[in-house]
């Protein structure tokens, strides 16, 4: 007998325990969208990496390798992240050109994320625990974090982490194993994310937990396939890391090499172990993790599968890496915390009336193989030892305590506030830069206007161009002067030209100036 009791499986019974996770991703997806939307129109724009992946996204929509000039002339971006699986932005852009449905698009797959999880906490939980730690998940701080720095690769690995972690309680082997291949193709250390993934199906499979079969045999027999399958995947986790660090990245970057190791420069710390013991953000990064898999989490082995991501952060001596309110880096790890935890519930739920290999909701040998997605389970906390309950009890709360603590904290609490997404005063006159700019231009510009230039220009970045392009267009607001902006656009472009070029002063509005090259 399994520790999840079955009721009738009816279509209100259906509907009502979809409701939860309908609810995360809807208000997941919303609250998002707005917040990208609202960014978008108010023109603030945290770092180069949407215009980046924009140029990328343009370049897919034309069946062009993704050659992208604001890293340098002719860079392929597969030679700086190894992520080929965002050939899928390559329709999104030829459906709507701007790089707002990029946003959006990062927002959808964070929020769809949410289902599967939510969906599962349902069939352990019951719907009211559901609803609140998917409403937690959806709205956490590692994704907010994401939204709020635009859109980066690793949107595309949430949901798979999400579907995989699912699998993965589920006894589901092969399904997890699936759902984590094409992981390698979004970005080239998570090949070390597969690795202990990997190791953690072995582990599960060499101590007997149960599975949901495809082929009959002994227990011992299935032990040893669930652990080999485990094996097989870890070595193609590091495989694919191997191939990639070692030749993939290095054939496709301008450098002949992986540009992205342990050792990157700035630091005051000078040897590994203190770049990962240092610096009190790093244990508040740490203390926010810990409470989002509930610290029950910490007991299932699916929560290594944060090693690898927070090994190469911590022990990089860049400090953007550390943190837990900003940029995308946190964003992985927040599917795993989740699933870490309804892991360790499922094994407090589990331990009174089935045997301990056995996980709720999967059959014995030999019955039928039940829909993972037909929530028809009902928990059956009433045989459970109070300390399992109080365990699991614990799981919950820890999380909406995490997300209570940090919620002012966090970009989003920002459409709170009176004004969000009004239009930036600076929008007009951003409008007669762009309209001064023939389409099909080349332009070498700073962070101000660099995204929005993307659709209908050829777009270099200040910090990397050593072409002499048609416009330079300079923003005296932007963060990439470090607060010192060239005050005459023309002088300075005249004057970075390495093949003689001239330009002139056409516009000086609002903070903007634009440089037309005139020989």
């Amino acid at each position: 007998m399994t520790a999840a009791r079955l009721r009738p499986d009816r279509p209100l019974t259906r509907l009502l325990d979809g409701l939860p996770a309908a609810l995360a991703v809807v208000v997941g997806a919303a609250a998002m969208i707005v917040y990208s939307v609202g960014q978008w129109r108010a023109m603030q724009v945290p770092s180069w990496d949407l215009a980046i992946f924009s140029e990328l996204a343009k370049a897919y929509s034309r069946l062009e390798a993704p050659v992208v000039p604001i890293k340098g002339e002719g860079y392929n971006l597969l030679g700086d992240h190894f992520h080929p699986l965002l050939v899928l932005l390559g329709p999104v852009w030829r459906l709507f050109p701007t790089p707002l449905a990029l946003l959006v698009v990062q927002d959808l797959l964070l929020a769809i994320s949410a289902w599967p999880l939510t969906r599962l906490a349902t069939r352990l939980l019951g719907r009211l625990a559901a609803t609140v730690l998917g409403l937690f998940y959806v709205l956490s701080w590692g994704f907010q974090g994401a939204v709020a720095s635009q859109f980066h690769e690793i949107a595309f690995a949430v949901p798979l982490l999400a579907w995989a972690a699912v699998a993965f309680v589920e006894g589901r082997w092969r399904s997890c194993a699936l759902w984590l291949a094409p992981l390698v193709l979004i970005k080239e250390d998570l090949g070390l994310t597969v690795l202990m993934a990997g190791l953690a199906i072995a582990l599960r499979g060499w101590q007997g937990a149960a599975q949901q079969p495809t082929h009959r045999g002994p227990a011992w027999w299935r032990r040893l396939s669930t652990a080999r399958l485990g094996v097989l995947v870890a070595l193609f986790g590091a495989a694919a890391f191997l191939l990639t660090v070692l030749v993939l990245l290095p054939a496709l970057s301008p450098s002949g090499t992986w540009e992205y190791g342990l050792t990157g420069g700035g630091g005051a710390d000078t040897s590994l172990i203190a770049r990962l013991l240092s610096s009190e953000v790093k244990l508040q990064t740490l203390g926010a993790l810990v409470g989002t898999a509930g610290l029950i989490g910490l007991t299932s082995p699916w929560m290594a599968l944060v090693l690898p991501t927070l090994s190469w952060r911590f022990l990089s001596s860049n400090e953007f890496y550390w943190g837990w309110q900003n940029w995308h880096y946190n964003a992985i790890l927040i599917p795993i915390a989740l699933g870490a935890l309804l892991d360790a519930v499922a094994r407090l739920q589990a331990a009174p009336d089935a045997p301990a290999t056995e996980v709720p909701g999967t059959p014995t040998p030999g019955t039928q193989q039940p829909d993972p997605e037909a929530p028809h389970a009902t928990p059956g906390w009433s045989a459970v030892p109070m300390w399992a309950r109080w365990a699991a009890a614990l799981g919950v709360v820890l999380p909406l305590a995490t997300g209570l603590l940090t919620l002012r904290d966090l970009p989003l609490w920002s459409i709170t506030r009176s004004g969000y997404g009004a239009p930036s005063p600076r929008t007009q006159a951003a409008a007669q830069v762009m309209d001064l700019i023939p389409a099909g231009a080349s332009v070498e510009t700073d962070l101000g206007l660099l995204a929005y230039l993307v659709p209908d220009h050829t777009v270099y970045w200040v910090g990397t161009s050593e072409v002499d392009t048609d416009y330079v267009v300079v923003d005296s607001l932007s963060s990439a002067w470090g607060g010192n902006p060239p005050t005459d656009a023309a002088a300075w472009a005249t004057g970075q030209s390495q093949n003689g070029a001239v330009y002139e002063l056409v516009l000086d509005e609002g903070g903007y100036q634009l440089a037309r090259r005139v020989s």
